[in-house]
């Protein structure tokens, strides 16, 4: 069998390796089920509180070959994914929108992070088959890293690759999702997140 090196923030497991992960978010609802695994929902807590509910599903894994994944949202709305007892990484992230367009409120939060020599070269580009928002390269800095013809990462913490697949999405028109797939069909499905507040239908508090 062969195998794939997933990296997760710089954590990495082995699992049999699978094709890149390149659905978008609006095709992945019949993402990748791995073998001896099957779909889980889990609910956690938005803020903590109880009436704000995000659900998805995941992939619980009976093979010995695949590891028991365990999810948990932190205080700063990262959904955190680990394993085997030990701390893994974030692999979503989430911002109310609160009636901000995401484009500005993507800008908002990828830009502080990008390098001094990156400003003013990065811009948001919205993927209009897929719905799905990427900060990037504007076409000229585009150019040169593709001319290299290397593995690059650009724009900063919430920015873009080509080793990889992550990208900005809007959940129910509440949240923002930033969501990082990796190289490899990913342990939970990414279009499969539903919000909801049981009080305020839509409201993010």
């Amino acid at each position: 069998m062969r195998w794939t090196r997933l990296l997760i923030c710089g954590a990495g497991i082995l699992i049999p390796s699978a094709p890149l992960f390149a659905q978008t978010a609006a095709e992945s609802s019949d993402a990748t089920l791995l073998h001896g695994c099957q779909w889980k929902e889990q609910t956690v807590l938005i803020h903590g509180k109880p009436h704000q509910q995000l659900s998805f599903r995941y992939q619980e894994c009976t093979s010995k070959d695949l590891p028991k994944v365990v999810y948990a949202l932190n205080e700063r709305e990262e959904l955190i994914q680990s394993w085997g007892g030990d701390h893994g990484g974030p692999v979503a992230q989430f911002w109310p929108l609160n009636d901000v367009k995401p484009s500005v409120l993507i800008e908002d939060v990828a830009s502080p992070s990008i390098k001094e020599k990156e400003k003013g070269r990065c811009l948001v580009h919205l993927d209009f088959a897929s719905g799905t928002y990427n900060y990037e390269p504007n076409v000229s800095y585009m150019e040169e890293l593709l001319a290299t013809d290397e593995v690059f990462a650009a724009c900063g913490n919430y920015g873009t690759t080509n080793d990889a697949i992550q990208y900005f999405t809007v959940i129910d028109g509440a949240l923002l999702a930033y969501v990082w797939l990796g190289q490899d069909t990913p342990f939970f499905d990414p279009a499969s997140f539903k919000y909801v507040n049981t009080e305020k239908p839509g409201v993010v508090e």
